[in-house]
Order: structure tokens, then sequence, then C-alpha cells
């Protein structure tokens, strides 16, 4: 299968004076290959992906710890709510995320509040996830900012580098005219496990997390979250 890489970094381009910049002639712009093409029909189409109702598994792998949980994920107009069953020996999880911040409940009864999703829930579970750019990776797209992508010849990504993680999306699968990923792997780079070595929040050289997205539901509506 062909793939090709496409880069989007913020360069800093002019060094020249304005009136040397403007002078400047502009260089013909490359044509748009079939491949970029491709991906960019694919990536509008799921960018409209608002919101949803999806269910799997999700793992996380570190040199010292693992673990795995069900999850349950449903995203509505600025709030999501997602259920994890099992984690750690345990019964349920739930973590709400809206503007005032993030709120998690686990099954003892104890409530954790943080400012982020990842924050909440590292307290309550010793986990780390990338929680606030895992909505945008988990529909097999990049978040906003600088990334690396590889796309493949039907216009999906491959793979991704952005924030320090490497994306790999192993498998896709149909839900409702769109190509959603159903096998995700995230894997922390050395300088993410740095970082989090430095707060005490990992130890050892590996931070793997895995997704198997068994159903998804996107939805142009979903109005009232659980309680």
């Amino acid at each position: 299968m062909r793939s090709v890489t496409v880069r989007h970094l913020v360069v800093a381009l002019c060094v020249l004076s304005l009136a040397g910049c403007a002078s400047a002639p502009t260089a013909p712009q490359a044509p748009e290959s079939s491949f970029e093409l491709k991906w960019r029909e694919h990536r509008e189409q799921v960018s409209g992906i608002h919101q949803w109702h999806l269910s799997g598994r999700i793992g996380i792998r570190t040199d010292d710890t693992g673990g795995s949980a069900n999850l349950r994920w449903k995203r509505g107009e600025g709030q999501d709510q997602i259920d994890l069953f099992g984690p750690l020996g345990g019964g349920r999880i739930r973590l709400d995320i809206d503007s005032a911040g993030a709120r998690l409940r686990d099954s003892q009864g104890q409530n954790f509040h943080a400012d982020s999703a990842s924050e909440v829930m590292f307290k309550a579970t010793g986990w780390v996830v990338p929680l606030e750019v895992l909505g945008d990776w988990i529909r097999g797209i990049p978040a906003a900012g600088p990334h690396e992508s590889e796309i493949d010849e039907a216009g999906k990504l491959i793979s991704l580098n952005q924030n320090g993680w490497t994306i790999t999306f192993n498998e896709y699968a149909p839900h409702q005219q769109a190509l959603l990923p159903r096998k995700i792997r995230l894997s922390a780079s050395e300088g993410v496990i740095n970082e989090l070595a430095s707060r005490n929040q990992i130890s050892g050289k590996q931070l793997v997390v895995k997704l198997y997205i068994d159903e998804w539901t996107p939805t142009a509506d979903v109005t009232e979250l659980d309680q």
C-alpha cells in the first residue's frame, strides 16, 4: 500500500524587509496530489462529526504497570461523559468534562476535580491519557497545532506525530458513511516520558495507550448525558 507523508509545521519565513517581501515573486503552488485531495475530503467529512456515542476498550502499559477497562464515551454539545468499567479491578468510573473543568467519581464514591480531564484521570487512577486531544485523534484527524502525518492512498491517516506522541491507526471501519478508526495505538515520546518522570507521574521508558472501538454511533444531537 502506498502512502505519503504530510508535514504541517509553523515556520518563520520572513527575515527580509517589508518592501523586499512585497516585491518577491510568488512561487507557483504545487498541485494537490490524489492522496492529499482524498485526505482533505475525508478530513472535512470526519471533522463534521461533533457528537457521538462510542463503546470499546482502553488499555495502558508502562514498564512497571498496566491495566485495561471497557470504555463508553458520549460527546454532546460542549460536554463529554466517559465511563470506564473495571479499571484497576474496580467497578465503574465516571468522568464528566465541560467548560467548568473535569469531575470524576470512582467506584467507591470518591469525587475528584481538576481543570483538565487528563489531570483528574491521573489523580484518580494513575493513568496518563492525553484526553484533551483524544477527541480528535479518536476520529482519525490531528488536533490543532503542528503535526506530521502519513496518509494512505484512500486518504486515511496511517500514523500521526503530535504533541510528543506517535499515534498509529491500525484499522478503520465504516460508520454511517464515514470511515472511523477501530484500532489506535498511542506511544509517548522520550520527551513526554521524561517530563512525566520529572513530575513523578511515571517511571520507566515506555508509555503506550491502546484503544479498540467496538461500536461508534455519530449522532447529530446528544441532548442529555446520563446521570
